[in-house]
This record gives structure tokens, sequence and C-alpha cells, in this order.
């Protein structure tokens, strides 16, 4: 019984951690890690965690492209002009790497909100890179988990 409790607990703290990553910087991995000595499937914890991260990008979007402005505003019309061009050139390469770069990484949903980056390619480049690194973090930790017998 006490088992299933971490689990199913345990994958809420991971949905709930990964959806605010984007504009709180907590790691997933200790969670993660944790799942997986309980012997919960590989593929449970990237069904949970894939999607969750994903809305959690998709919240650092919609906070840049409606709610930023409000809070920090922009004076320097030239500045956002070469900022624009800059994104809309080099955006979706960075989106796809973003989930590697420790802190800075999470900022970059919300400058493509302020960007006004396309909606629909933000949500594939993003999906496409938090699956990357889901899976390779899922992988990652489980190996390790598994050669050093972790038990929490």
């Amino acid at each position: 019984m006490s088992l299933t409790l971490i689990i199913n607990y345990g994958l809420l703290e991971l949905f709930f951690v990964s959806a605010t990553s984007s504009v709180l910087p907590i790691p997933t991995e200790p969670t993660i890690a944790i799942l997986l000595s309980d012997n919960v499937s590989p593929l449970i914890i990237l069904l949970v965690l894939v999607p969750a991260s994903v809305l959690g990008a998709f919240i650092g979007y919609l906070l840049g492209k409606y709610g930023i402005r409000r809070i920090i505003p922009f004076h320097n019309p030239d500045r956002e002009r070469r900022v624009k061009e800059w994104f809309d050139k080099y955006g979706s390469a960075l989106l796809l790497i973003s989930p590697w770069i420790p802190f800075a990484g999470d900022l970059v949903p919300i400058v493509a909100g302020v960007e006004s980056f396309k909606l629909s390619t933000f949500l594939v480049i993003m999906f496409v890179a938090k699956a990357i690194k889901g899976v390779a973090i899922v992988y990652f930790l489980s190996f390790f988990v598994q050669l050093l017998n972790f038990h929490l």
C-alpha cells in the first residue's frame, strides 16, 4: 500500500515540478530517481514527464506573450527589433537546446512568447526537445539507479 502511495504521489509531484519548472527552477531529477528506485516503469515516467514539461514551457510562453510586458516595460524599440530579428533567425535552434541550458534555458519559452514566436512551431519544437531530454535523463538515471542499487 505504501509503495502505491509513493508511486502515485511521486508521479503527481513529477507532473507539478515538470509543469512549473519553466517558471520555478526546481529539478525533476531527484523525483525521477526516487520513482526509478521504486521500480516505476521508465515509460510511465516519460508519459508524465514530457507532457508536463511541454505544459510548463507553454505556461512560460504565455507569460512572455501576455504577462511579462505588464511587469517589465520595454522602452527600447531598436533593441526589441534586433532581439526579434535574432530570435526569428536562431529561435528554433535555441528552443531545441534550451532544456539543456541550466536556469537560463527555462527563460527561453518566455522570450519566445515575448517575441510572438509561432505557437504551433513552438509546441512541436518543445515537444521534441523535452522528449529528447526526458529520454536521456530517464535512461541515465535508470542506469545509475540499477548500477548503485539505489534505495531510499
